[in-house]
């Protein structure tokens, strides 16, 4: 039986065979492990895009419907369906297509699509409990419509534990950070030579945690509080009707803005209806038309990938600019290291808590080895400084940002085989 490991992420996906090779799934593109977890659905064909290809062709014609970051609405019991074109999708059709995608995409590779597989998923879908578990089962539907006979779950800090496990050549107890794009997953575990490629690990793991910090919320402090204001946030409109009685941008509007992966619902009759009196009398007219050009002419994906492209260059160099130009939207925003670290400093104070309350829980495992960070965001400096304060420069490591989990989940699939199997 044909087997792999499959990340399913909010912004890429990618799928690892038992040897822990990543798969070129994207082929022609610049990181052809790396599939974009995309759709786009346009206006004059029948076809659905997914990966690259729809990113290509919304970039053509953005008339259609492009959906991304659906990883992000498998917990939420309100986001069961949307109508696309006349059409209602369920969620798990959504997932699906990717998944299915995926999966033909590794069989182009292999020979044959594989029929068993373990899938990522973080250690918390969601706080409560209910929540979490629709998100499983909905992520299990996708993967049988999809294709997959024999599903299996493992937790991504797991996962990318597995990954770095790969080149011990001792015992460690080890701290492994996995940054998505959605949530950030903590695990403690044992690893080592002798342990290596056991079926059931559920002994080792010492603890694990997650929190809903991600690549896209770091994205989203830069939206907030540079960019924001260009879009309408602080300036007022007239009510119709009503010439003396003016009103503040509904705070309803402006956060969604922050969110890039709920941009392509934000496009509602009643939104259009608001967007238009704000074009007739706002009190900063080029605000509103740069608003009302960004949701009518479905320009927040072109937007968002220049606030993640501004945030990786902050990474490298201690300022950047912001430059967008696109319909009667023009930004050219300088921003330092030290303004976005500012910005972003609630959400490092809950990723120290967070952290700090996995090591209480698990106080007496013994003295940390090694912490493991893995995902975009570990890239961020504050956030490796985070932990470089708190254990040692020497006892930090990193691996490939993008492809540590799908190597791990890879290498789990040994437990395919196994009646011990580890599940989240």
């Amino acid at each position: 039986m044909q087997a792999c490991g499959l990340d399913f992420g909010t912004s890429n996906t990618a799928a690892a065979l038992p040897d822990g090779t990543v798969l070129p799934i994207a082929p022609d593109t610049a990181e052809p492990r790396l599939f974009r977890s995309v759709l786009f659905f346009p206006e004059d064909e029948r076809t659905t895009y997914a990966g690259a290809p729809a990113i290509t062709r919304y970039l053509e014609d953005n008339a259609g419907r492009f959906i991304q970051s659906v990883k992000s609405f498998l917990h939420s019991r309100s986001f069961r369906a949307t109508q696309v074109h006349g059409r209602t999708w369920t969620i798990e059709e959504l997932v699906a297509v990717l998944l299915r995608r995926v999966r033909e995409a590794a069989g182009a590779q292999t020979g044959a699509p594989p029929e068993a597989v373990i899938l990522g998923r973080p250690a918390v879908f969601s706080p409560e409990p209910e929540a979490d578990a629709l998100a499983e089962q909905r992520l299990r539907k996708a993967a049988e419509l999809a294709g997959f006979t024999h599903i299996q779950f493992l937790i991504e800090p797991i996962a990318a534990a597995l990954a770095y496990e790969a080149q011990l050549s001792r015992e460690e107890l080890v701290l492994v950070a996995d940054f998505g794009a959605g949530t950030t997953d903590l695990t403690l575990m044992r690893l080592g030579p002798s342990r290596r490629g056991r079926p059931d690990r559920k002994a080792d793991v010492v603890g694990s945690t997650g929190v809903r910090i991600g690549g896209d919320r770091f994205d989203a402090e830069l939206m907030r509080h540079k960019l924001l204001p260009r879009f309408g946030a602080g300036t007022t409109y007239r009510v119709r009707g009503l010439s003396d009685k003016r009103l503040p941008v509904p705070q309803h509007v402006m956060a969604k803005l922050l969110s890039w992966h709920e941009m392509s619902f934000i496009r509602e009759k009643s939104t259009q209806e608001l967007l238009q009196l704000m074009l007739e009398s706002s009190d900063k007219p080029e605000t509103a038309e740069a608003l009302y050009d960004l949701v009518m002419e479905n320009l927040g994906y072109r937007l968002f990938r220049t606030i993640e492209a501004t945030k990786v260059q902050l990474s490298r160099e201690e300022e950047a600019t912001l430059d967008f130009e696109e319909a009667r939207i023009s930004l050219h925003e300088r921003i330092t290291r030290a303004e976005f670290e500012s910005f972003c400093q609630p959400l490092l104070t809950e990723l120290e808590q967070c952290t700090q309350g996995l090591l209480e829980r698990c106080a007496g495992a013994g003295e940390i080895d090694a912490v493991f960070l893995t995902g975009g965001s570990s890239q961020i400096p504050a956030v490796r400084k985070l932990y470089v304060d708190r254990f040692g420069e020497a006892r930090v490591r990193t691996a490939d940002a993008f492809t540590s989990v799908a190597e791990g989940l890879g290498r789990a699939c040994v437990s395919l085989v196994s009646p011990d199997l580890i599940n989240s």
